[in-house]
């Protein structure tokens, strides 16, 4: 409760709300409601109240008759006509905030559109951008009249003209950027030519984006019975969870669409989540090809004013289907009928900042209290889901074999040690002395495609054109100032770059300490495009990582050039490994399959074997067969020897038999507690008295089944200039956990001075 002095004293049996403001703390504030906003006020609506010294946008959480005690202020304005959060939303809400021991104010924030409960809310009304517009008006001056008219006024015939070419409207914004003044544009208005006024702008995002016209294919038999099950599921009062086990081009694709049309056949909106901004275009025009302008996109790729606009869209009714990355798991679909998560086993829907809520969890839950259908899907399901598909939590269907009948590629080991070649089971392997970025193996295939004109696919799940910089003579490597991390090199920048707080700084010419020479080591994907450069110099090579991809739709030019055949060798990292269906590729080529393998990760096998099946799967997908080249120094890891021969089954068998003894999940629940600071001294400290007192915590209130491990350096244990320890939970069940956490967070969540826990509910990563 706000308890400022300056407050206002309650009267008795005012009305009061419980609002929650994007701030992090564990509680909601009390506001007394006047008159004329409480006639009004409900839950889900937007309210600005005064906090501290200053006014704050926040989101009515609860209204009621209630007497608090001590003083209590007044709210200020109520910025929505009608609740722009749900009652489901809430919902939904409110129970990430509790699972994941999260803020409210920040779940809100986190559901919403950018800048909704930003602190000033005077662009945004709740239903979208409001702009000044210039409109012609109906009596408009013939050609031989505009003489007469507009005499010496140049300028604003010209204007005039301009707006006639833009179809006769346009905002002040946009004819500003063509040159014209406001005093220019005005004399319209007072001539008569022209009203100015103040109307809602709809942008349209896919400008210059248009749906390919697609065939409308004819599921195969597997496909139609997978449809025809979930379309019975879509049908009941309680359809749960399905996982759809698909190998790469079985046509998981196709059984979404037809799943949405089902849905809105029957009146009901969905959702499609894709882990990928770079998969969107595509995903999107796949999808309006079928579905026209009933789909709105989100995602942070777009423009705050496009993504309103399109969360507008659908909470209006006016479009029934959203997609989008994690944060669309909270679009405002009504009448849901569908969620499906395409990729889930992806670590990209968990948000890494606070709320830390995982979109898979948030999806099965919304779908279950909504009574729609949460559809996983995937050729290589995370463990959590496999596990709950064999338990029978989940519905399990697999498309077991591709649409085209054309078998999956022939995986090779590359053996880049050096020395005699051990063979690896199901694959052949095969030495590359010295370990080069193409090895000789990978170097004739790659020829050989280009002969045939066929395409390539290269990944190398590491940027820029070094990993360190490193003096010859005393060993010194170059390291970000505000992260334990060794800057990497981009040449084309000439910069040395922190991955991880961003710091960059000019490459040294020499040590600063023993005034020798330096050398460049490791090798990122900036360095691959110049050895594939040097050694093919005919062929088209795009590149796309991070540093390719930082303008809007950059993701879908590069691919469109791709599907074009403008482009004989597509080079990225892990953003090319994922929904790409290029029928020329039949060579994909992996530069080093150890850079995940080597992470100080429980999961760092699950990634590495996931990503190695996913990009492997982008070959072969047309008439000619696939061929996979794996560089590696560690070709007798079963994650490898699994990828090899796309054994999914036994790699999750043999993994969930690695994670039994040390209790990670799925077998127990886990989560991570990180305390940072700027000194090492004051973390460590904290990170122990805090890891005691939940030990403490467990002991007195005989939490049975609920241990903690550590407290430890995180693996990172600097990053961006907060030294960093953690220790972790492990839990039986997730009830006891929470309550815990709960606890924790209450009691310990706000420590003093420049001090932090953040508290990481079911982590994708440790590091």
């Amino acid at each position: 409760m706000d308890k400022s002095s300056n407050g206002a004293r309650m009267t008795r049996s005012a009305p009061t709300c419980e609002v929650a403001l994007p701030r992090p703390v564990y509680q909601t504030f009390t506001y007394i409601l006047p008159e004329e906003i409480h006639r009004r006020a409900r839950p889900g609506m937007r309210l600005r109240v005064p906090f501290g010294k200053r006014e704050a946008i926040g989101c009515i959480d609860t209204v009621s008759e209630g007497e608090p005690s001590g003083r209590v202020r007044s709210a200020l304005e109520l910025l929505d006509p009608e609740p722009i959060l749900s009652p489901e939303l809430l919902d939904i809400c409110r129970w990430v905030a509790r699972y994941y021991v999260a803020p409210l104010g920040l779940v809100f924030r986190a559901a919403l559109p950018p800048g909704l409960l930003a602190e000033s809310a005077d662009e945004s009304d709740g239903g979208g951008l409001v702009r000044k517009v210039l409109r012609l008006s109906q009596h408009l001056p013939t050609l031989e009249e505009r003489e007469r008219v507009f005499g010496r006024a140049i300028r604003q015939r010209e204007a005039f003209e301009a707006l006639e070419e833009l179809g006769g409207a346009s905002t002040l914004v946009e004819l500003e950027g063509q040159g014209f003044s406001r005093s220019v544009l005005g004399g319209l208005v007072k001539r008569g030519v022209a009203d100015l006024s103040e109307e809602r702008v709809e942008r349209d995002p896919f400008r210059g984006l248009e749906p390919s016209a697609e065939p409308r294919h004819q599921p195969t038999p597997e496909q139609a019975h997978v449809i025809e099950h979930l379309t019975g599921m879509l049908g009941e009062s309680a359809p749960g969870s399905a996982l759809l086990r698909g190998v790469t081009g079985s046509g998981k694709t196709l059984v979404y669409v037809r799943l949405i049309e089902r849905a809105l056949e029957s009146g009901r909106g969905a959702i499609l989540l894709v882990p990928e901004i770079s998969l969107t275009p595509q995903t999107v025009q796949r999808f309006r090809a079928a579905f026209g302008d009933a789909v709105a996109v989100l995602h942070s790729g777009l423009s705050a004013g496009e993504r309103l606009d399109a969360w507008q869209s659908l909470r209006d009714g006016r479009k029934r289907i959203a997609i989008g990355a994690r944060s669309a798991v909270f679009a405002p679909i009504h009448d849901l009928g569908v969620i499906i998560l395409d990729e889930e086993h992806e670590g990209s829907y968990k948000q890494s900042e606070t709320p830390r809520y995982h979109a898979r969890a948030v999806a099965a839950v919304r779908c279950q209290r909504e009574a729609a259908l949460c559809l996983l899907g995937s050729a290589t399901p995370s463990l959590e889901s496999w596990s709950n598909a064999q338990s029978g939590r989940y519905t399990l269907l697999e498309l077991p074999k591709r649409v085209t009948d054309h078998p999956l590629p022939h995986v090779q080991l590359v053996d880049i040690r050096g020395g005699e070649s051990p063979r690896s089971n199901g694959g052949s392997g095969t030495r590359a002395p010295g370990g080069p970025a193409l090895s000789g193996p990978l170097r004739e295939a790659i020829e050989g495609r280009l002969e045939k004109g066929e395409q390539c696919i290269v990944l190398l799940n590491r940027r820029g054109f070094a990993t360190f910089v490193q003096c010859e003579n005393c060993g010194k490597v170059w390291s970000c100032e505000h992260c334990n991390v060794s800057l990497t090199y981009h040449r084309r920048q000439q910069t040395i770059i922190c991955h991880h707080c961003g710091f960059r700084e000019r490459p040294p010419v020499h040590c600063d300490e023993c005034e020798t020479r330096i050398s460049y080591s490791g090798i990122g994907t900036e360095q691959v495009e110049q050895r594939l450069g040097d050694a093919f110099p005919a062929a088209r090579i795009a590149r796309m990582d991070l540093d390719t991809t930082a303008t809007k739709w950059s993701h879908f030019r590069i691919l469109e050039r791709m599907r074009q055949r403008e482009v004989d060798i597509l080079l990225g990292t892990q953003m090319i490994a994922k929904g790409l269906d290029f029928p020329e590729v039949t060579l994909v080529g992996v530069i080093n399959a150890d850079v995940g393998l080597n992470l100080p990760d429980f999961r760092a096998s699950e990634r590495t074997f996931q990503l190695l099946s996913q990009v492997a799967g982008r070959a072969g997908r047309g008439a000619e067969p696939g061929e996979v080249i794996v560089q590696t120094s560690r070709p007798g890891h079963f994650a490898l020897r699994a990828a090899v021969e796309h054994d999914y089954m036994g790699f999750a068998g043999r993994e969930l038999d690695d994670r039994l003894e040390p209790g990670y999940p799925p077998h127990r629940r886990l989560a991570n507690v990180v305390v940072s600071g700027r000194s090492e001294t004051r973390v460590t400290d904290l990170a122990g008295l805090l890891a005691d007192w939940t030990r403490g915590l467990i002991r007195s209130r005989s939490l049975d089944g609920v241990d903690v491990v550590g407290p430890a350096p995180c693996p990172i244990d600097r990053l961006r200039g907060r030294w960093r320890w953690h220790f972790l939970l492990k839990s039986d069940g997730p009830r006891r956990l929470g309550s815990v956490l709960r606890y924790l967070a209450v009691h310990h969540g706000q420590p003093s001075g420049d001090l932090r826990i953040e508290i990481d509910r079911d982590p994708e990563s440790l590091l």
